[in-house]
């Protein structure tokens, strides 16, 4: 016997179609949640292995999503690696096709669907999450088409990409876990008050970096994604607030490894500590040469 024909289930853009597409969007919007997605963009492809160590965040938009889990996160969740303390927690959200397109990216396919790389802020956790695998067809043809999009995503483990969105609870991501230059700017010429997220740029050395803090007490300016070294003794400047300092001391022992977060703390990531490692290990271990089978020379 034939299938009912009153009901044109596996049409394409029927009226059938649409009312179940719509009905999908609504129990979406009932009972998910509002997430920001965040488009990759590449800024230096390795076209080799098709990554991109230097990418970037610019832009984010409001769309709900629908969360699959349903006894807590996914994933390997926390555990001790040789490389220390890791979280890889996963989330499996829903999205609606419709609803996704409505969003109007241009870039990179995701006109039609979302692309991997890209991340999701979780307001309910406060963090980002970056997307692993977009399964397009997980609930396949059971409603005839394909409505929605699974995507399933793992915590982001922040790597000094730039962020910057103008939402101010996403860009503080980026100020809190980049790693941060401290610079002790002199008490005389006064220097002016710096705006958290201006450039500001060496006089001599044309070199800039975005301001992450500036504490007026100490004289302290915290800079993230420098793009060379200021010269001591240059006068710094404000692109927006037009606030000037001369550079006198550079604070930092270990600028490869010290977050703003870390400093505000108090505390240190011991893990990668690479400077303290060696200086440390220098005072116990002898690597001067030497030859001890050797007649009194060291060929």
């Amino acid at each position: 016997m034939a299938t009912n024909h009153y009901f044109n289930h596996y049409g394409t853009n029927t009226p059938d179609q649409r009312l179940i597409e719509s009905i999908i969007i609504e129990s979406i919007k009932v009972y998910g949640i509002d997430v920001n997605y965040m488009p990759r963009t590449l800024v230096n492809e390795d076209k080799l292995f098709g990554d991109d160590r230097s990418s970037e965040f610019k832009d984010s938009r409001v769309v709900e999503m629908y969360i699959k889990n349903v006894d807590g996160f996914e994933g390997e969740g926390t555990f001790v690696s040789n490389f220390g303390l890791e979280v890889r927690d996963q989330i499996t959200l829903t999205v609606s096709r419709r609803r996704f397109q409505e969003l109007n990216f241009e870039s990179g396919n995701r006109d039609k669907e979302p692309q991997s790389g890209d991340l999701i802020y979780f307001p309910l956790t406060d963090g980002l999450f970056q997307i692993l695998d977009v399964q397009s067809t997980n609930t396949f043809y059971q409603t005839g088409s394909l409505q929605t999009f699974d995507l399933v995503c793992e915590l982001f483990q922040y790597g000094d990409e730039k962020i910057d969105t103008g939402i101010e609870e996403i860009d503080d991501i980026e100020v809190q876990q980049s790693f941060v230059r401290t610079f002790e700017l002199a008490s005389s010429p006064a220097p002016g008050t710096f705006q958290v997220g201006e450039t500001v740029t060496g006089g001599t050395s044309a070199k800039t970096g975005e301001v992450a803090k500036w504490d007026a007490t100490t004289r302290y300016l915290y800079l993230i994604n420098m793009t060379g070294v200021f010269t001591v003794g240059e006068i710094l400047t404000g692109a927006t607030s037009l606030a000037t300092g001369t550079y006198e001391t550079k604070q930092t022992t270990d600028e490869a490894s010290e977050t703003l977060a870390q400093i505000e703390a108090g505390t240190t990531d011991t893990a990668t500590s690479n400077k303290q490692f060696e200086s440390d290990a220098d005072s116990i271990l002898d690597f001067s040469e030497g030859n001890p089978f050797s007649e009194g020379t060291n060929y």
